[in-house]
């Protein structure tokens, strides 16, 4: 199942009860912008999409997870997990989406040019990837690196990280975030 994630953002806002301007006041962006964004004429990058979800008191995860009753069965096919296309990088939770679950699975296809800029985990949860194929430049906590399949990372909550894509080919990694002492 895919998301939009303009649709998304309209629902959670009229659900809050906020107008688009008080969204754009409270994450800096324009009205405009954020308009944009909800009819899918622009697709915010993930570090504007993480100012969205702060000034709307939602996470990341829970941004990506609507609203769904708890599944019956323990297993399910690709249909049914969530995939959120953002531009250039497309995310896929690897498991039926719950809002507020403890621990996300993703699996992230990103295509030569992305960039995530500097997003991060709140600080409690943690982050730890593997690069599955192709390379990224990975930027944690002032540290940068290439990686390339095989290799992995450790994100600690409240650590800034950005990941872009400067090679010619696409990558893809899987990454597992976790809230401390779950």
């Amino acid at each position: 199942m895919e998301i939009s994630v303009g649709q998304r953002l309209k629902e959670i806002r009229e659900r809050l009860g906020m107008s688009q301007r008080e969204v754009a006041r409270r994450s800096g962006q324009s009205a405009g912008a954020v308009s944009a964004i909800e009819l899918g004429k622009v697709s915010p990058s993930v570090e504007t999409l993480k100012r969205l979800c702060d000034c709307l008191d939602i996470s990341l995860a829970d941004f990506f997870a609507p609203d769904q009753t708890n599944p019956t069965s323990a297993f399910f096919s690709p249909e049914e997990m969530v995939g959120v296309p953002m531009g250039l990088i497309h995310y896929q939770q690897v498991h039926r989406s719950t809002p507020k679950a403890p621990m996300q699975f993703v699996r992230v296809v990103v295509q030569p040019g992305s960039d995530t800029g500097n997003v991060g985990n709140p600080v409690g949860t943690d982050e730890v990837g593997y690069i599955v194929s192709g390379t990224v430049e990975a930027t944690i906590g002032g540290e940068t690196r290439q990686l390339k399949a095989g290799d992995g990372y450790l994100a600690r909550g409240g650590q800034k990280q950005r990941f872009r894509n400067v090679s010619k080919d696409t990558c893809e990694y899987v990454f597992v975030t976790a809230a401390i002492g779950f």
